[in-house]
Parts: C-alpha cells; structure tokens; sequence
C-alpha cells in the first residue's frame, strides 16, 4: 500500500516546477481575502442575533470567500477591487452592529486588529504588510494546535462556499447554507475560543456540509439525468476546438448551449481536467458539439499543445503562472492576468475565437476510455456482503499490485463518476451490517477533498495521498492527521 501510493505521489512533477506550492505573495494575498470576509462574518452573525441579516451581502461573501487564489499572474485590479468592497462592507456592518447594540444598550464584542482603509489609493505592497501584521499577530496570540484547527475551517469553508455556489448556479436555495458558511467561519476570530470547541463544531458543519453536497448532487441528476456508464474519445477531432477546464457543469451547459444558439456547426468542444464528469450525465452524452476529453490534467503542458481557445470555469483549481496565450477566456472572480473575460455569461466571443483558430487537421489515433457506472449494482452487491471488513478505493487504480495487497479481503474499486452521494449511501448500508471499512482515495483533488472533509465526522479509516500545498497548507494537513486521523500517504 505504502510502495503504491508513494509513487503516485513522487510521480507527480508539479513538486519538480514548483506548481505545488504558492508564491509567498499570492499566500499573504490570500490571507488578507480571507481574514476581510472572516471578520464581515462576525458583523454578519452579530447582526443576525439582532435579528437583522442581508442576503445580498452574505451571497457577495460566499462569492469571495470560494475563490483559490494560487497564481501569481492574477489580475490585480480585480483583487484591489474586491478588497476594497469587502472592506467597505466591513466598515458597514460594523457600524450598523455598533448601532444596534446603542439602540438595544447592550455592550458590543468588537474585534481589534482590523485593516480599515484610509484611501483609495490601495497598493498591493500595503496588503502584504498587512498579511506579516496578521501572521505575526496569530503566532503571539494563538498557540499552534488552536491556529491549524483555524486554517482547517477557512478551508472547509472555502469549500462549502464552492458548493454553494454551484447549487445557486443549478437553481438551488443557498440562504440558509451561506449563513451556516459565514456562522462557522467567524468562529475563528476569536483567539480565546477552546480547541474542544473548535472540534465540536467542525464536526457538527460535517453534517451541514454533507446535507449541501447531497443537495448538489441532486441539483445536477435533475437538470442533467441520471448519472450512466460512458464511452470518452480521448482524441481531438477535425475542425475548430474548445477546451474547457474546471468542475462547473453550468458553465459547460451554456456554453454548449451558445454554441447551438449561434449555429455554429464546426465547433468541437472537449473537457478537461475534473470537467471529465460531465461525460456521465445524458444530457452532456447526447450534446453534438461535446466530441470527448484531452489531457493529462497537467495544464501547462495541455493547454500549450491544445490547437484552440480554452475556457477556464470558476472553480479551475491549477498553476497557469508561465503560459501566455490570447486565446483563453475565464469565467472566475479574479482571473488569471491576459486571460479574456467571460461577460454577461456570454460565451460567443470565445466561440468566435475558436473560429479564428486554425482548424485542428493533423491524423490522430482514435482512442476511447470506457467507465462503467452502475449504482443499483453497486448497491445490490452491498446489500448482500457478508464479510465483516471491506476496502472501499475511490478514483482510478490499474496497479495489480494494490490489489493483492488485500487478496484476503474485499477489494471494491469504484473506478467511475465517484460524488459524494454513492459514497455516503455505501458507508450507510455497511454501517448498518456493522461492516468495517476502510476507505482509499487515489488522488488529492478538490472533488476528492468534499468528501474528505464530509467524512470527518463519521470515524472512518480514511487514507489520500499527500496534497499539492495549492490546495491544502501543511498546518491543515496536520491537524487532520493529528485531531480528525486521517491518514495522508
């Protein structure tokens, strides 16, 4: 087991360029971003104890707050910006709170080490002076053990508000759950509040944020159909191309949609990266315009040899800091700097662009990658296990020699669309046989991390691999490892 996983993990030449790890600046950034929504929480949630509480400015919170920021080629005018709104409304909710408590006469809890701004004028060296302000403040005033359970929920947040988002985008109601969000991350405001504590409620947000991605998930079989088996062609086609790259289906399905609605007949639409998914939902399967996958999921190198335009989703989670092309467009809150922005929700500049693109016409190998995906026969099968311990593998694993790591127990390999529905629905059936399991994730991804943080709860054995620092800090690796035992490979 050990020998396996190790390779996978020094397979991955991202530690080599360094596209694991995030610039020191981009961190202290970052920082600054969270620590602005954090302490707008708290105004939140004092407010709404006074029984007053905005949705409008609790849904721009949750927007901010699901942002990965990893890259340092970002657009910096578009972060000054947000900094500038969430300080603004910072500086608005606390006054509103400082004048609800004068009108209650009651004693306000305020926080102390707040960033206001005194101009306009913000530099992007005044926040990261800020950040070794907040750094420096958190190691005097905040023991070690405290801090990483601190990190842990900004991450189980930021994850929760990708979610969310992405429930809002299926036409889902998010109130209530962007209030829990904000709710659990103000929690880390308060250097004093007792690790037990902390514990207690990142546990308790277990069983909100895993209600959040059962809802999701059936947000998408509603709008896209039940999740099937599929057949992916793995090989670009003749004429014009897109390649879209991230985990948001809403994105793919308008701008498939544009597509049909522009007629333009010789554009050939491919996924990439974590957008593999959708090739499970008929509604994607039957689309003539979405011809297959390409890629490694290493994105420099794919987007570089991809003879097309490219559009990067809201939730594209990946190092793009040495590629510079003209024909990528984005759909995130901060894009990537000389990436084209996505307006209005309008895809047809990026259609146009594919157009203008040479047509892909070189011979290619006709390749296909059949995933088989049965959930009642999965379910079945569970139903009538009958050995008193199982490992339960999550994500593709072709290596014999894994598997005969375990010839005298059960092996179940779900090589297909793996979301958090299937997993939670399996790990109900054997609890109720009282069946031990053991649970393996072959890789460290965004998806992967959802159920991972899901799970917490539920005094599982479970086991990743180590996680690329873009998306998990080794303070929160740790205290998964050492308050929640998960066990990272």
């Amino acid at each position: 087991m050990y020998k396996f996983f190790k390779t996978i993990s020094e397979s991955n030449s991202c530690t080599l360029k360094g596209a694991c790890t995030i610039h020191p600046s981009v961190s202290a950034l970052s920082l600054v971003l969270q620590e602005e929504i954090k302490e707008i929480a708290y105004y939140l949630v004092k407010l709404k104890e006074l029984n007053f509480s905005n949705q409008e400015i609790n849904d721009f919170c949750i927007s901010a707050l699901s942002i990965f920021l990893i890259n340092t080629s970002f657009n910096k005018k578009k972060y000054l910006n947000l900094v500038k709104e969430l300080n603004s409304i910072k500086i608005q909710a606390k006054e509103k709170y400082m004048s609800h408590c004068k009108e209650k006469n009651i004693p306000c809890e305020m926080i102390n080490n707040e960033f206001e701004l005194k101009d306009n004028n913000l530099q992007i060296s005044q926040l990261i002076k800020h950040a070794e302000f907040l750094n420096i403040n958190k190691q005097k005033n905040c023991e070690k053990q405290r801090l990483r359970l601190f990190e842990l929920i900004a991450l189980f947040a930021k994850l929760c508000a990708i979610v969310s988002k992405q429930i809002k985008k299926e036409n889902g109601e998010t109130n209530e759950l962007n209030y829990e969000i904000l709710r659990f991350l103000a929690l880390s405001n308060s250097f004093s509040i007792r690790q037990e504590k902390l514990k207690r409620r990142i546990l308790e947000f277990c069983e909100i944020f895993e209600k959040a991605l059962k809802k999701l998930d059936s947000l998408k079989e509603k709008n896209y159909g039940e999740k099937t088996s599929a057949k992916v062609n793995l090989y670009q086609r003749k004429g014009h191309s897109i390649l879209i790259s991230g985990d948001d289906l809403s994105e793919l399905k308008k701008l498939l949609d544009d597509i049909e609605a522009s007629k333009k007949e010789n554009i050939n639409v491919y996924t990439h990266g974590a957008m593999f998914y959708a090739h499970f939902f008929p509604s994607f399967q039957n689309n003539p315009y979405l011809k297959g996958h390409l890629g490694t999921n290493t994105a420099e190198y794919d987007f570089s040899n991809f003879q097309g335009a490219i559009l990067l989703t809201q939730n594209f989670v990946q190092k793009i800091d040495s590629l510079y092309r003209g024909d990528i467009f984005s759909n995130k809150i901060i894009s990537f700097d000389k990436v084209l922005d996505i307006k209005n929700n309008d895809y047809l500049p990026l259609v146009e662009m594919a157009e203008k693109i040479k047509e892909f016409d070189e011979k290619t190998i006709e390749k296909t990658k059949e995933v088989s995906y049965d959930k009642i026969k999965i379910i079945n099968f569970l139903k009538t296990f009958s050995q008193d311990e199982i490992i339960i593998v999550v994500g593709n694993i072709e290596n014999s020699e894994f598997f005969m790591e375990y010839k005298n127990k059960k092996v179940l390999n779900l090589n297909c669309p793996c979301d958090s529905e299937i997993i939670f629905e399996i790990i109900e059936i054997l609890r109720n046989k009282q069946v031990k399991i053991s649970l393996f994730f072959a890789q460290c991804n965004v998806m992967n991390l959802k159920i991972i943080f899901a799970l917490l709860n539920k005094n599982l054995k479970v086991y990743t691999t180590n996680c690329p620092h873009v998306l998990i800090n080794p303070h929160v690796v740790e205290a998964l490892i050492e308050d929640f035992k998960l066990k990272i490979i």
